[in-house]
């Protein structure tokens, strides 16, 4: 995972390199990969264990995401991890994913209410838009709000 973004950095420096918001964008889109298993492979052990409801075990396994994202963010995506700020970007960025959390939950509460209404697809497709959504403003808040658009290496403050 992280060889082939290597890859692409050296084949593209100027266009990938992590102090670029495209290379930024790509890392963010491995990250969300990742925290997508993270995510759904939580969800259901917890959908295993006995009286847990699921909307419940969703918001649980968004949250526990939601940390690993952080984490992975900080280090890999943003190239932040020689920063001070620590707590503060965890609330930060905590914070901006409480509305992505509560669209998740609510999507995956109304799919399950009218799981019989439309086809398979089309609700897959709804939850699919919902998660483009939920990306894309996570991805801008946490590049200017709670990273707060880290250097360059050499110094530089990068586009």
């Amino acid at each position: 995972m992280f060889t082939f973004t290597k890859v692409l950095e050296k084949r593209f420096p100027r266009l990938l390199g992590r102090d670029r918001v495209t290379g930024q964008a790509l890392r963010f889109v491995v990250v969300g990969g990742v925290n997508t298993v993270v995510d759904m492979g939580i969800f259901y052990l917890l959908g295993l264990v006995p009286g847990m409801s699921l909307v419940m075990a969703k918001a649980i396994s968004y949250n526990l995401g939601t940390v690993n994202s952080f984490a992975l963010n900080k280090y890999l995506t943003f190239n932040a991890g020689r920063s001070r700020k620590g707590w503060r970007e965890f609330g930060v960025f905590f914070a901006i994913n409480v509305p992505p959390m509560i669209i998740d939950v609510v999507v995956f509460a109304a799919l399950g209410l009218w799981s019989n209404s439309g086809t398979f697809g089309e609700r897959m497709t709804k939850a699919f838009l919902a998660a483009v959504v939920t990306a894309a403003w996570t991805f801008v808040a946490s590049r200017y709000l709670a990273f707060g658009r880290p250097a360059a290496e050499d110094g530089s403050r990068a586009a």
